[in-house]
């Protein structure tokens, strides 16, 4: 998965489409003008504090997504996800 900062979001998908599907139907109807790519190498505070690459996030959340799916319940595994929100 890629990142990309949208507005105050980072947002994790395979590709910017989905990311902009993902603004667009949940997070706000009018997508930014100003769109990038963010190296996943790059670091982020989490919400609990912790430093940590976006890279590790996303496998992080796709850790948790695969035991859903090892537990039985069907979890979409590549569904785009918000890594961060910085205008809270």
């Amino acid at each position: 998965m890629k990142a990309f900062r949208m507005g105050t979001y980072i947002i994790a998908a395979d590709l910017i489409e989905d990311a902009i599907n993902m603004y667009r139907n949940e997070i706000n109807g009018n997508i930014p003008e100003n769109i990038e790519e963010i190296v996943v190498d790059s670091e982020i505070e989490c919400d609990d504090g912790r430093i940590m690459t976006i890279k590790a996030f996303i496998n992080e959340i796709l850790d948790e997504r695969q035991a859903w799916l090892r537990m039985g319940f069907r979890c979409e595994l590549y569904r785009p996800f918000i890594i961060k929100n910085s205008g809270e």
